[in-house]
Parts: structure tokens; C-alpha cells; sequence
């Protein structure tokens, strides 16, 4: 059985990405507050917000690594286990 997430969001500060495709892996820009969860093919590439046209940071999910890139706190998970 494999994971497949929905969203994460965090109570204290709000933060939240949805996840649309079958990766634990999104980029966020910490300026606007923005994530967003990209297709496999484009995971090794630079991602620019384009609010500030800066650089995206990655952030992977894991089970012990569901912090909250903005206040630090732990991040809801919603997620299913899908067959593989």
C-alpha cells in the first residue's frame, strides 16, 4: 500500500497546499506564503514564484518531517493509502 496525500495545512498559521499529484514533494515561497505541488517530471527542476520572481524552496513530507515551513508547528495531513 502506498500513501497518497490530499493537503497539508497548519491550525496555527493557516498555511496549506493541496496536493494533485502522486508525490509528498511541494515547493513554497516563504515571502508570499504560496506552496504548490508539482508532476514528477518536474521535481529536479527551479521553481520561481512569480509574485516576487524568486527562487521556490522544496520541502518533502515524511512522517517525521510534516513541520510547517512558515511557524515551525506540525502540519495536518490529509492522505489515503492507495493500492500500488
Amino acid at each position: 500500500m502506498k500513501r497518497k496525500m490530499h493537503f497539508v495545512e497548519c491550525n496555527d498559521c493557516g498555511f496549506a497546499v493541496g496536493f494533485d499529484y502522486p508525490n509528498e514533494t511541494f515547493f513554497f515561497c516563504k515571502e508570499h506564503k504560496f506552496g504548490v505541488n508539482v508532476p514528477n517530471e518536474d521535481l529536479d527542476m527551479s521553481h520561481i514564484c512569480k509574485g516576487c520572481m524568486k527562487e521556490m524552496e522544496r520541502y518533502e513530507l515524511y512522517d517525521e518531517d510534516n513541520v510547517c515551513p512558515i511557524c515551525n508547528d506540525i502540519m495536518d495531513m490529509c492522505y489515503q493509502f492507495v493500492k500500488e
